[in-house]
């Protein structure tokens, strides 16, 4: 059976971007929210933010079902397990 390795250089560079969403979680986790305070003075804008939203949520859910699917009908890393 062959051998699966992973990319140190891809490794480094998930490791990095997970690293730097948490620091700015962390950063940021005070600081205000002056464009949804502005939008909350119009129903009509929070409406079409949140159809937005949920056509959004929506296409995501339905990439990720989508992904599922190909990948278990693919299988292209069986040989790593």
């Amino acid at each position: 059976m062959s051998e699966c390795k992973v990319s140190i250089i891809l490794a480094y560079f998930a490791a990095i971007y997970i690293m730097a969403s948490i620091i700015y979680l962390c950063i940021t986790r005070s600081y205000g929210t002056p464009f949804n305070d502005a939008i909350q003075k119009y129903p009509e804008l929070v409406e079409i933010k949140k159809k937005s939203s949920v056509e959004r949520r929506d296409a995501f859910f339905k990439g990720l079902g989508i992904s599922i699917i190909i990948l278990c009908l693919l299988k292209p890393f069986t040989e790593c397990m």
